[in-house]
């Protein structure tokens, strides 16, 4: 084989343990899933960002507990995190919905801002404590490295356009609210606390615990 070629192939390789390694620490410790029942509900607790593997672990939950109960509760502290795997959550949820009964909740203190709150949006109840933290903002875009992919500004409005009218026109949140966010949040991050969002009539939280 000629020195060249050796070199190349040894180039490559390099590449793609740098590329595994980057990823792992992209994904390492990004969420931790807890399962206990309480009462007839199961809970499914989940605390960190939207990243991989969120969706993987929630599915092999509800599958190891679909037939043992017919009400689970998603009990979120979020910062939020990827649009994609928060839309693959979106859909499981969805599925779930079919054949069983959700409901969401955000404690006392947690919070659940950014990709976490279509997710919240998809319990039938979205109960949250008084204190509970919401925050709402236009998705973004991150490279691996985790430095934002500001794009053009056509492109930044055709994502939050595709963003809101998917999670937020096609939901449960009022639409009176829902105008008066998509008319505040361009640059922002809005911050709103469970109370506050009762006390609007955003119907995103639908109760107070």
């Amino acid at each position: 084989m000629k020195p060249n070629r050796l070199v190349l192939i040894g180039l490559v390789v390099v590449a793609m343990l740098l590329g595994w390694r980057l990823y792992e620490q992209k994904h390492a410790d990004t969420g931790q899933l807890d399962v206990y029942q309480a009462g007839n509900s199961v809970v499914l607790a989940w605390s960190g960002q939207v990243e991989l593997p969120m969706h993987t672990m929630l599915s092999r939950a509800f599958e190891a507990w679909r037939d043992k109960t017919q009400r689970f509760v998603l009990r979120l502290n979020s910062p939020g995190g990827s649009v994609r795997e928060g839309g693959d959550v979106v859909e499981l949820l969805q599925r779930i919905k079919r054949t069983h009964t959700l409901d969401t909740y955000v404690a006392s203190r947690d919070i659940c801002m950014s990709m976490c709150v279509p997710i919240f949006l998809q319990g039938r109840r979205r109960i949250a404590a008084a204190d509970a933290r919401f925050m709402f903002h236009e998705p973004k875009r991150f490279y691996d490295d985790g430095s934002e992919a500001k794009g053009f500004s056509f492109e930044r409005r055709a994502l939050t356009q595709r963003f809101f009218s998917k999670y937020f026109v096609n939901s449960p949140m009022d639409a009176d609210w829902r105008s008066r966010l998509e008319e505040q949040w361009a640059g922002k991050d809005i911050y709103k606390s469970g109370k506050q969002l009762v006390d609007e009539r955003s119907n995103i939280v639908t109760s107070i615990n």
